[in-house]
């Protein structure tokens, strides 16, 4: 659904990259939409959904999730949690140069060495141990980094914070032994400081938090 005035947001019908996303849009407070795909289920996982139109949408870059704007469209999760922040919550992004190149590589190694493997690995795998393994260890030089900070960059949450909460939900979803909260204590702690902040708390307690699935169906692994 679209409104006027408000920016839309489209991705599939899962937590995914979306949530990530809700994340910044609940925190900055923007005023948003969602446009939903739902991927068909076994054995062909039907994506004609989307795939029927995404060259129709005047992308650019088709892809998933996107965002539109008025007459701006965008695509790819990481820059378009910048263009939220950018615009609703500049003060996120850091002050100085170095507040502001730091948060973008921590973006980077939040979302490129650790999301896109640890998800995959529960598309592509069914071992569950293994992929908590995985995730142990993309996570470790962010734990390291985080120490005995409250949040990535001091005493008050960044873009990197509320971008890596979402993840450790994931990972806690698998791990069944506290294995993962018992070696990153400070990760998981950070997890909850972000969720307990009044807006994303009013969010994960509204019907906007769907209860959705964190993968589409064809998923090894969907806790």
């Amino acid at each position: 659904m679209e409104s006027e005035g408000k920016i839309t947001v489209a991705y599939w019908k899962i937590r995914g990259l979306f949530r990530h996303i809700q994340y910044v849009l609940e925190y900055c407070g923007a005023d948003y939409d969602t446009k939903i795909y739902e991927a068909g289920g076994p054995p062909d996982y039907c994506r004609k959904v989307w795939f029927d139109n995404k060259f129709n949408l005047g992308l650019d870059f088709p892809n998933l999730p996107y965002l539109v704007d008025g007459d701006f469209k965008m695509t790819e999760t990481v820059p378009i949690i910048f263009y939220i922040a950018e615009k609703y919550k500049p003060e996120i992004l850091g002050e100085t140069p170095q507040e502001k190149a730091t948060i973008q590589m921590l973006m980077n190694i939040i979302h490129f060495e650790a999301k896109e493997p640890i998800t995959w690995d529960f598309y592509l795998i069914e071992d569950r141990a293994k992929t908590l393994e995985g995730a142990i260890k993309a996570i470790e030089p962010i734990a390291k980094f985080l120490g005995d900070k409250d949040y990535f960059m001091g005493d008050k949450p960044m873009l990197p914070d509320l971008h890596i909460a979402e993840l450790v939900h994931l990972v806690l979803a698998i791990d069944t032994e506290g294995e993962f909260a018992e070696k990153f204590p400070n990760i998981v702690a950070l997890q909850k400081r972000v969720d307990n902040l009044p807006e994303i708390k009013a969010f994960l307690e509204s019907d906007r938090c769907k209860d959705i699935p964190f993968h589409n169906l064809n998923a090894k692994q969907n806790p």
